[in-house]
This record gives C-alpha cells, sequence and structure tokens, in this order.
C-alpha cells in the first residue's frame, strides 16, 4: 500500500499538471501535432487540410506540411493520430497533453524499473529521481509533443529486453523480444528516430547480453514488422512512397534524407554483427580497452585521418558533439525564425539562451563511476546497455548539427536522458555509500544551487549582453567540478573526505540542474499563454470559411476551429498563397493577410488590388503588436471586418 501511494499522487500531479498548463502548442509542430488529432478525431482522415472546399485553389499548407493528390499531409509519423485522436475526441487540446503527461509518468517508472532491475531499488528511485527533475524531461511533459509517447515506446522496449535476461531460455523470453520489437514499431510510428532504440538492443544483444545467441534478434526483428510495414502504407497514403522512413519532399534540416547514408551503414554493422561469431566480444572489448586503449585510440586517429570520406565524417561528427553537447552558442549551420543571434552574437530562442546538452545536465560527468566500474569487468551488462542508449541519438544528430529547432533544450536527446539518470544515480550512490552528506550538507547544497541560479539570471535578465554568460556557462564549471571531484576519488579509494567533497558537489550540481530545468519549464508555459492570448485576439476578427495568409499559423487555431482555413506563406510557396487568395476571392468569401511578413511575401503576385493601411485586431494586452494587424482587399473591409 505504501508503494502505491507515491505512484497515485504521481499521477494525479501529471493529470493535473496536463489541465493547469495552457491548451495550446508551444512551436510549430506542436501545431501539426494538434492538426493530426483533430482531423482523425474529428473528420476520420490522415489529412489534414484540403483546398477549403474551392475546386481552383491549390492545397492549403502549413509549415512541416507536404502537398499530395490535392491534400495535405503532415511531414510527421501519422501513427501518433491514431494514439492521440480518442485522447482529443475525448478531452480536447488538454487531452493531448494529457496523453503525453501519462507518458511522462509511464516513463519515469521505467526508468525506475530498469535500473531495479540492473542494480537495486534505491538506485531505481534515485534514477527516477534525478530524469524526473534534475533534467529537462519536465518541459515536454504538459505540451503538444510526441517526445514522451516515443521515450515510453523506447524505454517499454528495453525494459522487456531486460526482463527477457532473467527468464532462461525458451517461450518467455522470445515473447518478450517480439513484445520489444512491437513496441519500437508502435513508438517510430509516433517519432521515426525511435528505431535507434532497435538497434541499440540488437548490438547489447549481440556484443554484451547474449552474443551466442542469434535467435533472439530475429525475434525482436519479428516484433518490429507490423510496425515497419505500418509505417510504410502510411507514407504511400501521405507522399506516394512505400517505405516506413520518409518525412516526404521536405529538403529541409528536419529532412529524415540525410540521415539514411547513415541508417544504410547501420544495417551492413548489424548483418556483420549477426554474421560473425562474437561470442567472446564482451571480455575480450574490456581486456582491449584496459590494455591498449591509448595505441588503439592513436591507431584508429591515424586511420582515420588518413582515409578522406572517413576523416570528413569523423570531423563532422566531432565538430557535432561539441556543438550539441557542450556548446551550442558555437553552432554556425543555419538559423530559423525564432532561433537567431542577438546583437552580442548569442544564440537565442525566443530571446533565451538555447542550451547544449551538458548545460541542462551539469551533473552528467557523474558517469565516470560507473564507466570506471565498467572497465574492470563489473556492471559490463547494465553500463553497456545504458552508454549504447546514450550514444545512439547523441551521434546520430551530431552528423547534422541538428539542434531540434524551436526549443530551450536538447529535445531529439531525450532518451538518453533517463539512462544517463540511471548510471549518475549509481555514481552518486557508490559515493555516498560510506561517507555520505549529512542533512545539513544536503540542505546547503539546494539553497546555494536555487540562489545562484537564480541571482545569475537577474544579472543576465538586466543586461543583454550577459544573457548567454550567465544562463549556460556556469554549467560548464560545475560540470568540471563534479568530473574533478569524481576522478579524485578514484586515486583515493578509500578515502572518506574526497567522497564526502565529491558527494557534496555532485548534490550542487543535481540542484543546479534541478533549477535550471524547473526554470525553464516556467518559462515554457509562460511564452504559451502569451501565446494562447494573442492568438485569441488575433483571430477575433476572421469570419467563418474565410482564408488568412500567415507566417504564423499557430495564432489561428481558435479561427480555425471557428471555421476559417489557413495557408502558411514563405519564400517557397508564396506565388502558391496568392493563387488561393484569388480563388477564396472569386468565390464571396472573405481573404486576410496577415501582417506586413505575408505581405511583403505575395503582394506582387496578387491581381486584385489591397488596402495598404492595416486593420488592427482589438487587444487591451497586446496592443500595438505588429502581430494584431491586417491587411484585406479593397472595398472588403465592410463585410469581413468586425465593426
Amino acid at each position: 500500500m505504501k508503494s502505491a501511494l507515491p505512484i497515485l499522487a504521481i499521477v494525479l500531479l501529471l493529470c493535473a499538471g496536463a489541465f493547469v498548463a495552457p491548451a495550446t502548442p508551444f512551436i510549430v509542430d506542436g501545431g501539426v501535432y494538434y492538426d493530426m488529432a483533430r482531423a482523425l478525431a474529428d473528420h476520420g482522415k490522415l489529412h489534414i487540410a484540403e483546398n477549403g472546399g474551392i475546386e481552383s485553389g491549390p492545397p492549403l499548407t502549413k509549415f512541416l506540411t507536404v502537398a499530395h493528390e490535392g491534400t495535405v499531409y503532415p511531414q510527421y509519423p501519422s501513427g501518433y493520430a491514431f494514439i492521440a485522436a480518442p485522447f482529443y475526441k475525448l478531452l480536447g487540446v488538454n487531452g493531448l497533453m494529457l496523453m503525453n503527461a501519462l507518458g511522462f509518468g509511464i516513463s519515469i517508472w521505467l526508468t525506475f524499473a530498469i535500473a531495479k532491475r540492473f542494480y537495486d531499488r534505491q538506485v531505481g528511485q534515485w534514477s527516477a529521481v534525478i530524469f524526473a527533475t534534475a533534467s529537462f524531461a519536465p518541459t515536454y511533459a504538459f505540451g503538444i509533443w510526441p517526445h514522451m509517447v516515443s521515450l515510453a515506446c523506447w524505454l517499454g522496449a528495453i525494459f522487456c529486453i531486460v526482463v527477457a535476461q532473467d527468464q532462461g531460455e525458451g517461450r518467455k523470453p522470445a515473447m518478450l523480444y517480439i513484445l520489444a520489437g512491437l513496441l519500437v514499431g508502435a513508438g517510430l510510428n509516433v517519432r521515426v528516430d525511435v528505431v535507434l532504440a532497435a538497434l541499440v538492443i540488437f548490438f547489447w544483444l549481440r556484443l554484451f547480453a547474449k552474443p551466442s545467441d542469434r535467435i533472439a534478434p530475429v525475434f525482436l526483428v519479428l516484433g518490429l514488422t507490423p510496425g515497419l510495414v505500418f509505417s510504410a502504407w502510411l507514407n504511400s497514403i501521405k507522399f506516394g512512397a512505400l517505405t516506413p522512413f520518409s518525412y516526404g519532399p521536405t529538403g529541409g534540416a528536419d529532412s529524415i534524407d540525410r540521415y539514411l547514408p547513415v541508417l544504410a551503414l547501420a544495417a551492413i554493422a548489424v548483418v556483420l554483427t549477426w554474421l560473425v561469431d562474437v561470442s567472446k566480444f564482451p571480455d575480450r572489448a574490456v581486456k582491449f580497452i584496459r590494455r591498449y586503449w591509448s595505441p588503439g585510440a592513436i591507431a584508429a586517429a591515424l586511420f582515420i585521418i588518413a582515409i578522406t570520406p572517413l576523416r570528413e565524417l569523423a570531423w563532422r561528427t566531432i565538430t557535432g558533439l561539441y556543438v550539441l553537447v557542450f556548446n551550442l552558442q558555437a553552432h554556425d549551420a543555419y538559423y530559423q525564425a525564432g532561433v537567431e543571434r542577438n546583437e552580442f552574437g548569442q544564440l537565442l530562442f525566443w530571446g533565451y539562451p538555447k542550451k547544449a546538452f551538458i548545460q541542462s545536465l551539469p551533473w552528467a560527468p557523474l558517469i565516470i563511476l560507473p564507466l570506471f566500474s565498467f572497465l574492470r569487468g563489473k556492471h559490463v551488462r547494465a553500463v553497456s546497455l545504458c552508454l549504447l542508449a546514450i550514444a545512439a541519438p547523441i551521434a546520430f544528430y551530431a552528423l547534422s548539427h541538428w539542434h531540434g529547432g524551436g526549443s530551450y533544450s536538447m529535445r531529439y536527446f531525450l532518451p538518453a536522458v533517463p539512462f544517463l539518470a540511471i548510471l549518475s544515480a549509481w555514481g552518486l550512490r557508490s559515493l555516498t555509500t560510506k561517507a555520505g552528506p549529512n542533512r545539513q550538507t544536503i540542505l546547503i547544497a539546494l539553497v546555494a544551487a536555487a540562489a545562484l541560479y537564480l541571482g545569475l539570471q537577474e544579472v543576465g535578465q538586466s543586461t543583454e549582453r550577459f544573457l548567454a554568460p550567465a544562463a549556460l556557462y556556469p554549467q560548464w564549471l560545475i560540470a568540471a567540478a563534479v568530473a574533478v571531484a569524481v576522478c579524485f576519488t578514484l586515486t583515493r579509494p578509500y578515502g572518506e573526505k574526497p567522497r564526502r567533497i565529491a558527494s557534496g558537489i555532485a548534490l550542487f550540481a543535481l540542484a543546479y540542474g534541478v533549477a535550471i530545468n524547473l526554470y525553464e519549464e516556467i518559462g515554457h508555459e509562460r511564452t504559451r499563454a502569451e501565446q494562447m492570448a494573442l492568438a485569441e485576439d488575433i483571430s477575433a476578427p476572421v469570419k467563418t470559411d474565410a482564408l488568412v495568409v500567415t507566417g504564423t499559423p499557430l495564432s489561428f487555431i481558435p479561427a480555425e476551429r471557428n471555421g476559417a482555413f489557413v495557408m502558411a506563406v514563405d519564400e517557397k510557396n508564396f506565388e502558391k498563397a496568392a493563387t488561393a487568395a484569388r480563388a477564396f476571392l472569386d468565390n464571396g468569401r472573405c481573404v486576410y493577410i496577415h501582417n506586413t511578413y505575408a505581405l511583403n511575401l505575395i503582394e506582387n503576385e496578387l491581381d486584385f488590388p489591397i488596402r495598404r493601411t492595416p486593420l488592427w485586431a482589438v487587444s487591451r494586452r497586446f496592443e500595438n503588436d505588429p502581430r494584431l494587424a491586417f491587411f484585406l482587399p479593397d472595398g472588403a473591409e465592410s463585410r469581413c471586418w468586425p465593426e
């Protein structure tokens, strides 16, 4: 009964959060997921838009969508819609947030369960607490995101595999392998990168868990097959491409095509690993690393440098790791709306510094302790699985320096966080077993971390020059302090004082992580609340059945609920947007060009006169905000604009 109470409390807290948080997407990606759920729930359709009921009009596309055979489909996997539609049907937008919150709760439990299987109950509890409070996971728990649902599938698959290792031989482990494959297949229909979990599981089974068993991976693939087939079928409907891995002809930074060569290389590695006898790999690998890591690393580096394609790939990966893991301010590959540099050259997302991975998790160097244990041949199965699960998403996205677009943290690295939490929890426990900090030390660490973080944020907010340094750079110092303290304990294995100092620094780093991510979540919800209020005011003048041409489609979710149609415009589709405006106007429908951004893009393509004086949506809170401005065709004000 006692163990059930915390679970019940967490479930109630997550459910409450889903209904308290602002019921609106955070960025355009969330708007697409909202459209997917709404289309299937309300209309039973996979496509999210058509042409507004006007035969001569083009498909009304938005960002991150693809027009195919006269209809508009999301580029993202449509399996999300099948999971989300019932939640939306019952509870509307809050239902989508509840689904994500429940996914977060399941992920917390699975983090605990995996850690408990590998270590013990205490490490499991600490792992769950670190994941749930000291990471950026909560930022994605109460919004319209796919991350928590896909993470639950990812963790569920790995939990099945871990449980299967204790089941011996026979039918039960085989069914668990198949179930793991089914979960990965379900997950990749929500987020394609969940397929990385299958690679993690395969290589772990072949290299560490069951090197002599070639049959277990076959059951995994059997379970994965239905998900691959379902994804391919959906993509054939959406894009005319019978493949499970497609985002359609997007061609942007989020295009999956750039990752296909990597997946092809992974497939070759899978085949070779399955064919070759690797039954003695774990022992040999650990011994080789312990004895020859230095000359081996030098030889590998020289080999890579000597071959041009490998050298270029290695350099791209190394620079990607540096940018995404340590210093996102060094990113210079591309920019996008909302992710821009200020006058001091600081990379900001909606006015706030965007963090690299370590800048969200300054406690991460705690994994040095389990890594050292691994090199000594201890906990090989546990640490190897966690390291593979951490490396997979980080290395995958580092190849393209892809930081995940609109977010305050590295959301694409979220699948690595539970396993980082597991290793860090074990590292912390190993520090505190004999010389743990007392309550006074814990309290001092918590208060000091909170005070330092909040004080630095005040400095950054008061002077823009120090905005990024105050928000980002202290994490480097904290992470370095954790690393040095932990390494020092390895040189003094029986010294209580070094362990006590290291545990105090680690607690400070964890508390600082809590402060970082709590502050981030508060900012996340504040931004969404402002967006929702602004969208209500912007949408108010728009008539039913009208067309809005805009660069900010999220601002018109209320108008769409009222029966209006929205087309997003940019440098690629402004001609089609002008055609859509003409078609609506010819059919006696109102047309709204939203603010000067959209007007400047399509004005030269319009074959009808536009009123040059803007009309302003009424708003007490956002008065004179340029996002409230509209431009209408000449003579349309009397019938299309409220008095």
